[in-house]
């Protein structure tokens, strides 16, 4: 049946770290999804991700406001580019990266969308 998830239906918590808010429009728990997550994803300024990937999981990202810096690689930080408001990102499955507001002034604020039916996310640092 056809869902639709209004802003006050999401499931809102911190994200990977205190410097971020995750809000979960569809997922497995939220509208009993079998293979799409879609959230947004709102990090502070000069806040970023621990090193992580998302096991099997493709993920889109798009930049709704501010400016984003990846790193990737086999650590998760040889590699790097940024990105503005209106692009795409995407992550393969198993990429290694951090995702870092690259402003120290204006939040960061993205459209996550996995196809997996939960947040999937593991952590390769010690926090």
């Amino acid at each position: 049946m056809a869902t639709r998830v209004r802003p006050e239906d999401r499931s809102t918590s911190p994200g990977q770290t205190a410097d971020m808010e995750r809000s979960i429009a569809i997922s497995s728990d939220t509208v009993g999804a079998a293979g799409l997550y879609s959230s947004v994803v709102t990090t502070a300024p000069g806040a970023r991700t621990r090193i992580h990937h998302h096991g099997g999981c493709e993920t889109s990202i798009w930049i709704v406001s501010g400016r984003a810096r990846y790193t990737f690689g086999p650590s998760g930080l040889e590699e790097e580019f940024e990105a503005a408001a209106g692009d795409f990102v995407y992550i393969p499955a198993g990429e290694v990266h951090v995702e870092e507001n690259a402003s120290d002034s204006e939040p960061l604020v993205v459209v996550i969308s996995r196809n997996c039916p939960g947040s999937v996310v593991h952590y390769l640092d010690e926090g």
